[in-house]
């Protein structure tokens, strides 16, 4: 059987549920201690994907891009 190949619509699965800090940063090219020292000031709460020392910590996808959109771009 051939794999059918996927639509360039977005669906509900093409939607990330969070995102890295490290992805912010290279989406936005700055350094990651701006990003989330930008973060914290706009309220956007990191999320502790594991609860290990070493553990992943994601954002909210839905709270980051509400913060892109709120975010006022120069010219």
């Amino acid at each position: 059987m051939s794999r059918s190949r996927k639509t360039s619509q977005n669906t509900d699965e093409d939607v990330p549920l969070t995102v890295s800090l490290k992805t912010l940063a290279r989406r936005l090219d700055a350094h990651r201690s701006s990003v989330r020292r930008w973060l914290t000031e706009a309220g956007v709460s990191p999320i502790a994907v594991s609860r290990e020392k070493n553990g992943a910590i994601r954002y909210h996808w839905p709270d980051v891009e509400a913060w892109l959109a709120a975010r006022e771009y120069v010219d």
